[in-house]
């Protein structure tokens, strides 16, 4: 299963092209961030630097956008790039977003990360796709914090590979849609709160949550997608009322189909996804409330689709096992 895949990471737990090196923002023309890499000034991935102790992250560097900024070769960031309202962050087809392991809290996850509080469009093509992923030689889940979109006018992704991440996105008070991207090695894969988001035709893999939400009122929709191959498929942490719509997902080897959070006390509905031909009794069975407990009448998936749905894969190649 996806366990072998995710380095030291347990359920809840962690165990501790052609890029040039700029002093800043640059550009070949006003419009277009051709090939861009923020400044690596740290030496070593937990050691922050001379004078500054490890545990203030206030400490560690930002970047701002403010008006719109194109994104495309190689970005390699070691720090917290910030979109802010009045900004825009456009990606081009085929960049790749790298990330440093810059521990500068030493809480054992990465903290460089990509909020958006602006507009992100992140549009890759099947051939060309965006590639968000780690720029360690062993990489593993958690090098880098998240893409997080919050309080943000809307983020827009399709054909994006995302890898390596805390949470490979997290999305909270703001529209969002997500299509055909992949979300993998990562803990979180999707994690949305209080978000208008639409996510469909992407693969969500390999990660200890596939899908983590809490839903407070904002009804997303999640249909068509391959969620499988994580300890967790779908984790509904506390408020979520069934107002979001699970339909016409893969939900297959899973090691715990569904988690309800502690304080998720209402019951919720899966209906019409396939489940990897478990029955919904053996689904009910299998998936488990905050004290993993067996879940009991917390959950109720049928009708269960008694075939797998297609979702292409997106990208070049074969998709993964």
């Amino acid at each position: 299963m996806g366990a072998n895949r995710l380095g030291g990471w347990e359920a809840g737990r962690l165990e501790g092209g052609d890029a040039r090196l700029l002093g800043g923002w640059a550009a070949e023309t006003p419009s277009l961030v051709t090939h861009l890499v923020l400044l690596m000034f740290l030496a070593g991935c937990r050691t922050p630097g001379p004078g500054v102790p490890p545990t203030d992250l206030h400490a560690m560097p930002t970047e701002s956008i403010t008006g719109r900024t194109e994104w495309s070769g190689e970005v390699v960031l070691d720090r917290i790039v910030v979109v802010r309202s009045s900004g825009e962050l456009v990606i081009a087809p085929g960049t790749r977003v790298r990330f440093r392991r810059v521990d500068w809290d030493g809480d054992g996850i990465g903290d460089a990360e990509i909020t958006v509080e602006g507009r992100l469009t992140a549009r890759g093509t099947a051939k060309r796709p965006i590639d968000l992923a780690s720029a360690e030689p062993e990489p593993r889940p958690g090098d880098w914090k998240y893409l997080m979109v919050n309080f943000a006018s809307g983020a827009e992704l399709e054909f994006v590979r995302v890898r390596h991440a805390f949470s490979g996105i997290q999305v909270h008070y703001s529209p969002a849609a997500i299509r055909r991207c992949e979300f993998a090695d990562n803990v979180d894969g999707v994690r949305f709160s209080t978000a208008d988001l639409t996510l469909e035709g992407s693969w969500i893999h390999h990660n200890i949550h596939g899908i983590r939400f809490e839903e407070r009122g904002h009804p997303a929709r999640v249909e068509g997608n391959e969620i499988s191959d994580n300890e967790v498929g779908i984790f509904a942490v506390t408020r979520c009322g069934g107002g979001t719509v699970f339909r016409s997902n893969n939900l297959r080897a899973n090691r715990v189909p569904v988690k309800l959070g502690w304080e998720q006390d209402q019951g919720l509905r899966f209906p019409e996804n396939y489940w990897g031909g478990l029955s919904a009794d053996q689904v009910v069975e299998a998936s488990r409330d905050g004290r993993e407990r067996r879940v009991g009448r917390g959950i109720d998936v049928r009708p269960v689709l008694p075939r797998p749905v297609p979702v292409p894969w997106p990208f070049p190649g074969r998709p993964p096992e």
